[in-house]
């Protein structure tokens, strides 16, 4: 008999913690290698989005946001002609830069075998809402480091056309990259395993 308000994958009983450890490295291995191969798939959404925020917001720097592969391109609408920063008709070529999504995207295959791991059933508001804020996260860090390869590539073009800091475009960029992927499905999947007594089981073994 269930429990009210509380679902029957919460009142199951937690395996011992060295189980629970070997469980979830499996599922990490199942999500890891479906997340390898189809991984420009699982950024295809978010770098549409990016494009489209990116030319609308940006049309004075930013020619197109494509996928090839795993690899998304920034053309700028800025090309290099005898070492300086010109524009892209003069030019005749535009200055493009290389952002490897699978840095990114690698949060949802961790997201996921944390979730399966401490629940039987898909539970698919759970799932969605989870994956829902992991590609906001994602779309925000790819929109970090576009503006750092701005930053970068066009130096003083880029910067005195806003006003923003390169500091705090360096700082998000690098969150985006170093914390956001490990952490943010983490504390996703603790928040909404905070009232688990599966959970609250694990934590309890010595």
């Amino acid at each position: 008999m269930s429990t009210p308000g509380v679902s029957s994958d919460d009142t199951t009983k937690a395996p011992s913690l060295y189980k629970f450890v070997g469980i979830l490295f499996t599922w990490l291995t199942v999500w890891f290698m479906f997340w390898y191969f189809v991984s420009p798939a699982l950024a295809a959404p978010a770098v549409w989005l990016c494009e489209a925020i990116l030319t609308l917001g940006l049309p004075d720097f930013v020619y197109e946001f494509n996928l090839t592969g795993s690899q998304a391109m920034l053309v700028s609408t800025f090309g290099e002609l005898n070492g300086e920063i010109v524009s892209a008709r003069l030019a005749g070529d535009h200055l493009a830069f290389l952002l490897n999504t699978q840095i990114l995207t690698c949060t949802l295959p961790f997201y996921a075998a944390l979730h399966f791991a401490t629940n039987k059933s898909v539970k698919g508001i759970r799932l969605i809402s989870g994956v829902s804020v992991l590609y906001l996260l994602l779309v925000i860090g790819m929109i970090s480091i576009c503006l750092k390869n701005l930053m970068v590539g066009l130096g003083p073009v880029f910067l005195d056309g806003y006003s923003v800091t390169g500091s705090f475009i360096g700082l998000m960029a690098q969150f985006s990259t170093l914390m956001v992927p490990t952490l943010a499905p983490l504390l996703i999947w603790a928040w909404q395993s905070r009232n688990s007594s599966y959970l609250r089981q694990l934590l309890a073994q010595k």
